[in-house]
């Protein structure tokens, strides 16, 4: 009893949507004309790789990206022509700037591309229906205030499915959106033609799958509509029976679907909620690298208090050897002007000692010729006198040149007591440079230290972005998964419903994991904006490092300059008795000024790559699925662009481009490089 009641009502339901709605059963219409899943690539939609359009199979999915902002553009499906068919299909419109973005079924399109019929929703869960007049369309729904949309509640909105099935029989359409009737419309003018898709200007979306029935025999059974017009009310009943036991069968394995769909929920919610844990672990981690990293930035700063002292340290020692080298040439002057002195006076005194030796010889021949004169008469005593006189003037001039000899003696040494200070401060001078040049030589080791820690924190960092970047990856494959799950469950059919409001309960989840993905990106980009910092640091550190070489290099151009003058007074003072014009000056030496070759400019040229994936390290060549011709490169943003082959022309690049995509790399496709 209770079976016939439920089968009666059951029988009730379909009978007043045959005769309030639906015109066409799908009873008869279950040979299969088109059956696109978009697992691999099939004979009827293309693939498109362009500046304006990538068409491409991503996932199971055909991924269709409009980039023109201009216009739209339609995919008419190969060998597609026909009358009386049912057009069953799951589109996802994706997020994107344009905010009329839409996605729509194009039914009986003609040859000559001057008629079509167009069934399209857009981001506002709204429908329209037009047709193309020539060159022209013809809005067939709503009212031209809305550009003919229509809102409905059963058409959902952005990045969820809507699940349509068109059925046309006799130039009649039936329009059923996620297993519920929209519509029905009437359009005589074309008998049959193509079908395909079509996407608006500056759009994104995502094909499950694209079926077409056309009428005749099916080799399993089918649960249609019962025909409205049977006229044995039994066999009915026993048909509609049948297909609740069906039903019931199938609602228990979709209910087990569900149960592990919610399973599989729960347990990626709870991965989530782990890698949500280790996300703020590593941000606490992240925060400590930071103040260690600021610790460092400060250690660097007083780094440069030092260099800035050390700057003025040089600058004082450089302003001191100047006006000791000052002082040195006035001393060197003042040695020259005393050893010509000391020669002229050296040369005097040899003169003057000839002088009182023969004085002496008169003095003592005087002596004799007194001697003997004194026997002789008292008439020579005045010529005696006389010759006394001379003899004290003698002794008094001899005198005087022995004072003066003296003096000139110590002249001579007051200029050697000169000469020895003049040594000492030398010396002197000689020691601060070499403590300078200590100075100096320790100031570069510490510089080197400080370079050597912040390239090994600068890795540490790098490493740990690249981990950050590793684990948003593996998130969004986890993500992508659970979507694919979701894509399984709606095509069952009868848990459409219910995986959507899962659907939706797992989106809140994915925008909470795509706000810590922005957020583990601000912090990598945190990270990287300090690194700049440490390089601008380091910059600054090197160009004053650069800057004490060239003083150094100054300071042992004076100190050479210094020791050669050195050397020079050290021979002066051994040549001043034996050199009366001082020392020769050296020769010059010519300088060659030697100049570079400039380098040859070599010519560019293009060339053409298949591009096959883009990767966060260096990729192991044993996972590369035996690719030949492998090679990559890195981005400013430390990514590794992995490509295959090098092609002068695109057309063999197009061929390579499909054997790539023949060994599982679906989203190959060819690029323009310069060389």
């Amino acid at each position: 009893m209770k079976y016939l009641i439920l089968t009666t009502l059951l029988l009730i339901t379909v009978l007043s949507s045959s005769l309030n709605a639906q015109q066409i059963s799908s009873a008869n219409y279950n040979k299969e004309f088109i059956h696109e899943d978009f697992n691999q690539q099939g004979e009827h939609f293309k693939i498109v790789t362009t500046t304006d359009n990538y068409f491409i199979l991503d996932k199971g999915d055909y991924l269709l990206s409009r980039n023109n902002n201009m216009s739209e553009y339609a995919i008419i499906a190969d060998k597609s022509s026909a009358s009386d068919f049912i057009l069953k299909t799951a589109i996802r419109l994706g997020p994107s700037n344009n905010k009329k973005a839409s996605i729509g079924i194009v039914l009986k399109a003609q040859q000559d591309g001057k008629g079509a019929i167009i069934f399209e929703i857009n981001k506002k869960a709204e429908y329209r229906i037009k047709q193309l007049l020539g060159n022209t369309y013809k809005t067939l729904s709503g009212v031209s205030k809305h550009e003919g949309w229509v809102k409905d509640k059963i058409i959902n909105g952005v990045d969820e499915h809507n699940f349509i099935e068109i059925r046309t029989e006799n130039n009649i359409y039936d329009v059923y959106v996620n297993s519920e009737y929209l519509t029905t419309f009437f359009i005589p003018d074309y008998t049959n033609g193509s079908c395909g898709l079509i996407i608006s200007p500056e759009t994104k979306a995502r094909i499950a799958y694209y079926h077409i029935n056309t009428q005749g025999e099916s080799t399993t059974p089918t649960t249609s509509y019962a025909d409205k017009n049977t006229n044995n009310t039994n066999t009915t009943i026993e048909e509609l029976n049948r297909k609740i036991t069906t039903l019931e069968t199938n609602n228990a394995e979709l209910n087990s679907l569900n149960t592990e769909a919610r399973g599989n929920q729960e347990e990626e919610l709870k991965s989530l909620r782990e890698k949500k844990n280790d996300q703020a672990a590593l941000t606490i981690e992240q925060e400590k690298e930071i103040a260690s990293l600021n610790r460092s930035i400060t250690d660097l700063k007083n780094s440069n208090l030092k260099v800035e002292g050390l700057e003025k340290t040089i600058t004082e020692n450089t302003t001191l050897i100047n006006n000791l080298t000052s002082e040195k040439s006035a001393l060197s002057n003042e040695v020259t002007k005393l050893t010509e002195t000391t020669t002229s006076l050296s040369a005097k005194n040899s003169d003057l000692a000839g002088v009182t030796i023969e004085q002496e010889k008169e003095i003592v021949s005087l002596k004799s010729s007194i001697t003997g004169l004194k026997s002789k008469s008292t008439s020579a005593s005045s010529t005696n006198k006389q010759l006394t006189n001379n003899i004290d003037a003698l002794k008094q001039q001899v005198t005087l040149e022995k004072s003066e000899s003296t003096n000139l003696i110590n002249d001579i040494n007051k200029a050697n007591s000169k000469i020895e200070k003049l040594t000492t401060q030398v010396n002197t001078l000689k020691n601060q440079i070499n403590t300078t040049t200590n100075i100096n030589t320790s100031l570069t080791t510490d510089l080197s230290t400080e370079k050597i820690a912040h390239i090994k924190t600068k890795n540490g960092l790098s490493n740990s972005v690249t981990n950050k970047a590793a684990e948003i990856k593996a998130l969004e494959t986890q993500l992508n998964t659970t979507n694919q799950q979701l894509i399984s469950a709606n095509k069952n059919g009868a848990l459409a419903k219910e995986c959507t409001k899962n659907a939706t309960t797992l989106t809140a989840e994915l925008k909470n994991a795509n706000q810590e993905i922005t957020v583990l990106e601000n912090i990598k980009n945190k990270h990287d904006d300090i690194v700049n910092d440490l390089n601008s640091q380091l910059s600054l550190l090197k160009n004053k490092q650069l800057k004490l070489n060239t003083e150094v290099q100054a300071l042992n151009t004076n100190i050479s300059n210094l020791e050669t003058t050195n050397i020079e007074l050290k021979e002066l003072f051994i040549l001043k008795d034996f050199e009366v014009n001082g020392v020769k000056p050296s020769e010059l030496t010519k300088q060659t000024n030697t100049y570079p070759t400039p380098k040859e400019i070599k010519e560019t040229s293009t060339i053409y790559a298949v591009q096959f994936g883009v990767f966060m390290q260096a990729q192991a060549y044993s996972t590369l699925k035996a690719l030949d011709d492998v090679w990559y490169e890195t981005t400013e943003e430390g990514t590794y662009v992995y490509l295959s082959g090098e092609f002068k022309n695109p057309q063999e690049a197009t061929v390579h481009k499909n054997k790539v995509t023949a060994l599982g790399y679906t989203n190959a496709f060819v690029v323009t490089l310069t060389k």
